[in-house]
């Protein structure tokens, strides 16, 4: 083996590493809501759908506006602690005491106009008292989670993940307090999540500290809006697409309905939480490495095990996913109520939308290396669009599947999209041959579930078998030998 390919993997080794122990943090988050569902669904705690309901539309509404919070300086912060000659601490400070004004007058602007805005998000200005808890979550999580981005950039993933636990830890013990104990419902679980932020903020202040000073760069306030800004629009969209739906689906089809929808979204969240971990390692590892003679190739090897990993858990949760949630734990429990299940053929299809929205990070350098944000708008733009048309032509008729639709479309939108522009600006080496047999395997396991629908014993024949297979198609011998090595040391 060369130096520069032991190179190539030694990176390839420490980026699935970071990933691995970023998901945990990740999971652990996912894992809080999993936990939780079972509570959340039962008819003792959340008694009416449309209770759980108003929880998913809340958090909807609160995932929209974390990016308006942020307004890309999230990304702006890693793009510029990594490739900006200014020293880091003045980026940090610049970063913080920004968010900190902005997200004030944000919060201001929401405890003020909290009727309208409950009128329209939860269709119920009697609601607004959820519209005001959010005010306050949304303005800690965005101060107490730039720490976070710190430790990411610094590529501290056991310190950034043992913070994560912690965060878990008291929003989850929280939650049973507000929820389980004092029966507080919609209202016990956003308590929960603001005493969580508070103490959060309080616990990661010594990070805070140690980065920041009372002075701003007016340099960087323009560079960094300028580089930022683009991500908002992009952000909304991408929000556009994950949790329009939600709004749409409860406009026409009402709030049990998407409370339906709303629980079963959750499980295809393994998935994400997955890709997200990836995310947290991929961004500052790609910027760390952008200088590199051989990135192109990097990324190329991380787009094909990420492609082999993903394909072989959607096919493994889509065979066998409606087992676990209809299976009764110690005699006593699911772990989706009953009153949900009929919702639980929607999974597999939203963890192929997830699948998708994975390459689409894969092919984010190009932007952040060449300084082209401006156009990530155009990806996540056309997926939004395509979003909210098909669900305003199509859910009167067709239902909740029509949501489901587009939320697939609209991330293999923006996947295809991305990739082409990507590929003119930035070129990595893709091996067309594998990614196509890929999909060709997984859409085959669709059509077998789907259409066949074939019984436990054939479930684990086909879910080995296709992995199997996977491996087969997508790993090289010098592939093989990494992994010897990955999984060696």
């Amino acid at each position: 083996m060369t130096a520069q390919s032991g190179h190539l993997g030694g990176s390839i080794r420490r980026l699935f590493r970071h990933s691995a122990i970023y998901s945990i943090s990740t999971s652990v988050q996912r894992l809080q809501g999993l936990i939780l569902t079972p509570i959340y669904t039962s008819t003792l705690y959340l008694p009416q759908l449309s209770q759980y309901g108003n929880y998913g539309l809340i958090y909807t509404f609160m995932a929209f506006m974390n990016f308006v919070y942020l307004y890309g300086m999230d990304s702006a912060f890693l793009r510029f602690f990594f490739l900006d000659k200014a020293d880091r601490k003045a980026v940090f400070s610049t970063t913080f005491q920004m968010l900190t004004l902005t997200g004030i007058l944000t919060s201001l602007l929401l405890l003020v106009f909290a009727e309208p805005i409950a009128g329209v998000v939860l269709f119920s200005e009697k609601l607004a008292v959820f519209v005001r808890l959010a005010a306050f979550i949304l303005l800690f999580d965005t101060l107490g989670n730039l720490p976070f981005l710190v430790l990411r950039a610094e590529e501290r993933p056991v310190t950034f993940t043992a913070f994560r636990l912690l965060r878990f830890s008291l929003e989850l013990g929280l939650n049973i307090l507000f929820v389980v104990v004092l029966r507080q419902g919609v209202l016990g679980i956003l308590y929960a999540n603001l005493g969580a932020s508070i103490l959060n903020l309080l616990i990661m202040t010594p990070f805070i500290v140690k980065y920041f000073r009372f002075s701003v760069s007016y340099r960087l306030i323009r560079e960094m809006l300028a580089f930022g800004l683009p991500f908002l629009p992009n952000g909304v969209a991408y929000m556009t697409i994950e949790m329009m739906d939600r709004f749409l689906v409860t406009r026409f089809l009402g709030k049990d309905v998407v409370a339906v929808y709303h629980a079963n979204f959750k499980f295809a969240t393994v998935l994400l939480l997955l890709i997200v971990g990836f995310r947290n390692a991929w961004q500052p590892f790609f910027l760390k490495i952008a200088r590199e003679e051989n990135a192109p190739q990097i990324y190329s090897r991380v787009l094909n095990y990420y492609l082999l990993v993903t394909g072989a858990i959607i096919i493994i949760l889509t065979l066998f996913i409606e087992n676990i949630l209809t299976y009764r734990f110690f005699d006593a429990f699911y772990l989706l109520g009953e009153r949900y299940w009929w919702g639980i053929p929607i999974i597999p299809w939203k963890l192929l939308a997830y699948f998708f929205f994975g390459i689409y990070i894969i092919f984010t350098p190009a932007f952040y290396i060449q300084k082209k944000s401006k156009y990530m708008i155009l990806f996540t733009g056309s997926g939004a669009l395509l979003n909210i048309l098909m669900n305003l032509f199509l859910l009167p008729r067709y239902g909740l599947w029509a949501a489901v639709g587009a939320s697939v479309l609209s991330y293999f939108t923006m996947a295809a999209l991305i990739v082409l522009v990507a590929q003119r600006i930035y070129p990595i080496p893709v091996r067309k041959r594998q990614v196509l047999a890929i999909f060709l395997t997984v859409g085959l396991v669709y059509f077998l579930y789907y259409i066949i629908h074939p019984g436990f014993g054939w479930k684990v024949f086909i879910a080995l078998t296709s992995v199997a297979w996977l491996g087969k198609l997508v790993l090289t011998a010098e592939d093989r030998e990494r992994l010897k090595q990955f999984f060696g040391k």
